[in-house]
């Protein structure tokens, strides 16, 4: 069975047509890629369309290959202009790329993606998480929850998200595949980790809750016989983090 997310992104768009319809400017994201990755390539084409929808300003900077000065460059530049509000730096970055230092750059007010310490705005694809949840009254609180990957956009702002709410979880950051046993005895299982395939069937009971946040954790073809429920390879956590990002974008312009 799938976790409900059609009626929740809905709900989510209108809210934002709400919200977008209250300000007197045009708001302006700045996405910066370094790469030439097909997935990323669908997610920049998503926001693409999104910013379309709402009217909103779409500035993508794509390079096949920029050292940090290039981008330092860009990113100070980009914190100064008055036509753009929301500032996106794409990870992974290329080994050969410092992305601490380049994050520390960005304006935390211009943070939207809450990557920065000083960021006022809640990372998109975790709160996504949180309103699957909520939306299909799964209380964590109620659940044995193991979190599967530590990293920076997903992992480790939604462990925090639970520590915060006092939501008991085991955080596993790296072997998973070692621990395949110990995986299986949670009924609800967040992958995060953004290793293709990573929960694999041996991690999963007919019992269990499967929440793919990475959107390449889980072969959902193959586990959604096996599990109680589980998010749908389409129309799931990606659309759910654009969602989010713009809500930021919003924020921002309004601030």
């Amino acid at each position: 069975m799938f976790l409900e997310t059609k009626v929740l992104l809905a709900k989510r768009d209108e809210l934002l047509k709400v919200e977008r319809s209250k300000l007197n400017k045009k708001p302006g994201m700045a996405h910066i890629w370094v790469g030439d990755d097909a997935q990323t390539a669908i997610f920049v084409r998503v926001k693409k369309n999104k910013a379309a929808v709402l009217d909103c300003d779409y500035y993508l900077h794509n390079f096949s290959a920029a050292d940090n000065r290039q981008l330092s460059a860009l990113i100070m530049g980009l914190n100064v202009r008055k036509d753009i509000q929301g500032i996106v730096l794409q990870l992974p970055l290329p080994k050969s790329n410092d992305a601490d230092e380049l994050i520390d750059l960005i304006a935390p007010e211009k943070d939207i993606d809450g990557l920065t310490t000083n960021s006022p705005y809640l990372a998109p694809t975790p709160i996504g998480v949180i309103a699957i949840l909520e939306h299909n009254n799964i209380n964590p609180a109620e659940h044995k929850t193991v979190i599967i990957g530590a990293g920076r956009l997903v992992g480790a702002p939604l462990a925090k998200i639970f520590e915060s709410r006092n939501w008991p979880f085991t955080h596993i950051t790296k072997d998973a595949q070692k621990r395949t046993q110990e995986i299986s005895q949670y009924d609800l299982v967040i992958g995060c980790s953004g290793v293709a395939g990573l929960i694999s069937p041996e991690m999963v009971t007919n019992e269990t809750i499967v929440i793919d946040a990475s959107g390449v954790d889980a072969d959902v073809k193959a586990l959604e016989p096996l599990v109680k429920s589980i998010t749908p390879a389409k129309g799931g956590i990606g659309p759910l983090t654009v969602s989010f990002l713009f809500e930021n974008l919003l924020k921002a312009a309004n601030r």
